[in-house]
């Protein structure tokens, strides 16, 4: 897999855990309000946020890396055009 395809990848993969993160958002709202700890509550959803914030900020760092390196690839010359047959 190319570079870019892997980050297109990773990328959409952020896109699903945003929404994993996001359908949360009512309970936790819900515990907010009640003064109730939302791990107490739900703790098979809070486990499950841990998880994907946890592989959330993982992929951020991944994804660092592969730009950067997509980058450095974009910056190196292509060695097939540049180069001139020895006479």
């Amino acid at each position: 897999m190319s570079t870019q395809e892997n980050i297109s990848a990773l990328e959409s993969r952020q896109l699903e855990l945003h929404a994993i993160i996001e359908s949360f958002t009512p309970h936790a709202i819900r515990c907010a309000i009640l003064s109730k700890k939302f791990s107490a509550q739900y703790p098979e959803e809070y486990a499950a946020f841990i998880a994907a914030d946890e592989e959330l900020s993982a992929n951020e760092l991944t994804l660092a890396e592969l730009r950067a390196a997509r980058e450095a690839e974009a910056e190196m010359p292509e060695t097939a055009e540049t180069e001139t047959p020895a006479e």
